[in-house]
C-alpha cells in the first residue's frame, strides 16, 4: 500500500477554494452573476471604499502598539507601507501566509525571534477578534442556524487557550519546539530549537493585548460595513446587524479553513448559504461577496504590490538564516 504524500496534498489544498468558486459560478450561471455585477453602480464602489481610510489607520495603530510593547519603535508611515506590502503577499499566498513577510521588514529593530513573535501576536489577536465576532454573529443567527453557535464557541475557546499558552514561556516554548520538530528541516532543528527563547524577548503581557483585540474587532466591523454598502445596490432587506454577522462568519471560516487563496470560494460559499434564508439569490450573493473583496482587500493590495517593488526587504536577514540562529 502506497503512503500518502502529504507534500503533494499540501500543494493542491489551496486550489480547493478556487475550484469551489469556479463550480459555484458554473452552477449559478456566469451570465446571471455578470448581470448582477452590472447592477452595482460605480459610485457604490467609491462610497464602499471610503471606510478603508478609517480601517487602515486603526490597523496600523494596532500593529505599532504591539511593536512598542516589544520595545521596537517604528515610524507610523513605515508601518503603513509594510502593512500594504503584507496585504499583497497575504492575498496571493495560500492561507494568507505571505502576511508574515512583514517580519523581515521589522528585522532592523529587533532579533528575528522577536519579529516572529510580533507576527504571531498580530495574527493571534486578529484570529481571536474574528472568532469573538463570529461567536456574536452566531447568536444573532441562532434562530435560523442554531448549530453554528456551539461549533464557533469551541473554536473560540481553543484560540483563546492556545493564545494564553503561547504567552507563557514555559508552555509556549514546548509548542514551538513541537512545530520545529514537525516542520523545520533536520539540519536546522538544533539551531532553531536553541533560539526559541528569543521569541519571548520583551513579549507583552496578556492584558497589554486587550486594546489590539478591541481594535481588530472594530476593523472587522468596518470591513463588513464596506460590503454592506455594496449590498445596498440591490436594496436587500437584511438588517445591518444580521448582514454584518453573516459577513464576519464567512470571513472567520476562511481563517479556520486555509484551503484557498485570498479566501476565494470558501468565503463566497459560506456567504451564499448564510444569506439565502433572507431571500438573496446566489448570483446576487456572489456578486456582493466578490465586490466586497475587491473594495476591502484587492484594491489596497494593489497599492502593496506597487510598494513591494520599491521597498527593499532586509535581504541580509534572509541570507543569514541558513547560517545563524534567530
Amino acid at each position: 500500500m502506497k503512503k500518502i504524500n502529504l507534500k503533494v496534498i499540501g500543494k493542491f489544498l489551496p486550489f480547493i477554494g478556487v475550484a469551489l468558486l469556479i463550480y459555484m459560478i458554473y452552477d449559478t450561471g456566469f451570465d446571471r452573476i455578470a448581470n448582477a455585477f452590472v447592477l452595482i453602480p460605480a459610485h457604490y464602489y467609491v462610497i464602499a471604499f471610503l471606510p478603508f481610510f478609517i480601517r487602515f489607520p486603526l490597523r496600523i495603530y494596532k500593529w505599532q502598539y504591539i511593536c512598542k510593547k516589544q520595545k521596537m519603535n517604528f515610524k507610523y508611515f513605515y508601518l503603513m507601507k509594510v502593512h500594504l506590502i503584507g496585504m499583497f503577499y497575504g492575498l496571493v499566498t495560500p492561507g494568507g501566509l505571505g502576511w508574515h513577510i512583514r517580519l523581515f521588514y521589522l528585522r532592523k529593530k529587533g532579533s528575528l525571534g522577536k519579529c516572529i513573535a510580533n507576527s504571531v501576536l498580530g495574527t493571534s489577536t486578529t484570529a481571536i477578534s474574528s472568532a469573538a465576532l463570529a461567536l456574536i454573529g452566531s447568536i444573532v443567527l441562532f434562530e435560523y442556524i442554531p448549530g453554528l453557535f456551539p461549533i464557533i464557541l469551541v473554536i473560540f475557546l481553543f484560540y483563546v487557550a492556545i493564545f494564553i499558552v503561547f504567552l507563557k514561556h514555559s508552555h509556549g516554548s514546548k509548542i514551538f519546539n513541537f512545530f520545529i520538530k514537525l516542520l523545520i528541516p533536520k539540519k536546522y532543528k538544533e539551531r532553531v530549537s536553541k533560539s526559541v527563547d528569543a521569541l519571548y524577548e520583551d513579549i507583552p503581557r496578556g492584558r497589554d493585548l486587550i486594546i489590539p483585540i478591541i481594535i481588530a474587532i472594530i476593523t472587522f466591523i468596518i470591513t463588513a460595513t464596506q460590503v454592506y454598502i455594496i449590498a445596498q445596490a440591490f436594496s436587500i432587506d437584511v438588517p445591518y446587524t444580521t448582514f454584518i454577522s453573516i459577513k464576519v462568519i464567512s470571513v472567520f471560516v476562511t481563517g479556520v479553513l486555509p484551503i484557498t487563496v485570498a479566501g476565494l470560494g470558501i468565503r463566497e460559499y459560506i456567504f451564499v448559504k448564510l444569506i439565502a434564508p433572507y431571500g438573496i439569490t446566489g448570483d446576487i450573493a456572489i456578486a456582493i461577496s466578490l465586490s466586497g473583496f475587491i473594495v476591502s482587500a484587492l484594491l489596497p493590495a494593489l497599492f502593496g504590490a506597487a510598494l513591494s517593488f520599491k521597498e527593499k526587504i532586509n535581504r541580509d536577514v534572509i541570507k543569514s538564516q541558513n547560517n545563524s540562529v534567530l
